[in-house]
């Protein structure tokens, strides 16, 4: 087999799985480990997939072929501590929205996977997360508003020093650290002065957070339990959390 047809095979592979070992590649591709590890290396400098230990996943951004320089620029499957729960979570996040609604979608990894499930949507989306924008409109989605303003690059955000007087939102889709009775925290302070100017321009808000971060004290309280309308998270979230959010009045999904 050419190493053409082998990077296809790969790929193909990971259309439908988000990882896949050296050891499962040699099995499929009837071919020794050096040259499964080979072509994971060459197809990783073509930015195709994410080479990791023993392996490689699938990349959930765009290719990176005529693009190098903004390798690492979005997140990788790697980087979340569950990807499979956090892509449910952003699913139902899109899935709760109506078409022609217009959204605020902060920054963080959980909002930015809401992208993939947006293209097909009338949803105005308006944001500063770079990486979300950036990959909206990679794949041409119209229905895009950027909050413009200074480029902070190691949170990868735009930060505007006016207020956007004639924005209004029915939603307001944020992520955090943490969770407790606090509310919802979030260490990044730069992202958690942005998304409090958001707010006054959201109808509702609704925090994105996977399961492990339920209970967690995670910095700064960006928004009060009266503050928040609804809560998406995973199943395994912590069940005395999340009675008390219902006590307080908060929508809950678990997903």
């Amino acid at each position: 087999m050419t190493s053409r047809a082998r990077h296809h095979k790969i790929l193909d592979y990971l259309q439908e799985h988000t990882i896949v070992t050296v050891k499962q590649l040699v099995e499929i591709l009837q071919c020794s480990p050096a040259t499964v590890r080979r072509d994971i290396t060459e197809l990783d400098a073509e930015g195709k997939l994410k080479k990791i230990r023993n392996g490689a996943e699938k990349m959930l951004s765009p290719s990176f072929s005529m693009s190098p320089r903004e390798k690492g620029f979005y997140p990788n499957i790697s980087d979340y501590n569950s990807y499979e729960e956090c892509d449910r979570i952003a699913h139902k996040a899109v899935a709760i929205c109506q078409e022609k609604d217009n959204i605020f979608i902060g920054e963080g990894k959980t909002t930015f996977l809401m992208g993939k499930y947006l293209l097909n949507s009338h949803i105005h989306v308006y944001s500063n997360s770079l990486p979300l924008i950036t990959y909206l409109i990679s794949q041409d989605y119209p229905h895009l508003v950027v909050l413009g303003g200074q480029y902070i690059k190691n949170q990868n955000m735009l930060v505007s020093p006016d207020t956007h007087v004639s924005y209004q939102g029915r939603y307001m889709f944020v992520s955090g650290d943490g969770l407790t009775e606090a509310g919802l925290t979030k260490s990044a302070l730069l992202a958690f002065m942005e998304e409090k100017k958001m707010l006054r321009y959201a109808d509702k808000v609704i925090a994105l957070v996977d399961s492990e971060k339920i209970g967690v004290f995670g910095g700064i309280s960006l928004f009060s339990l009266d503050e928040l309308d609804m809560v998406i998270t995973g199943t395994d979230a912590d069940p005395n959390i999340i009675a008390m959010l219902e006590e307080k009045n908060v929508q809950v999904f678990l997903v």
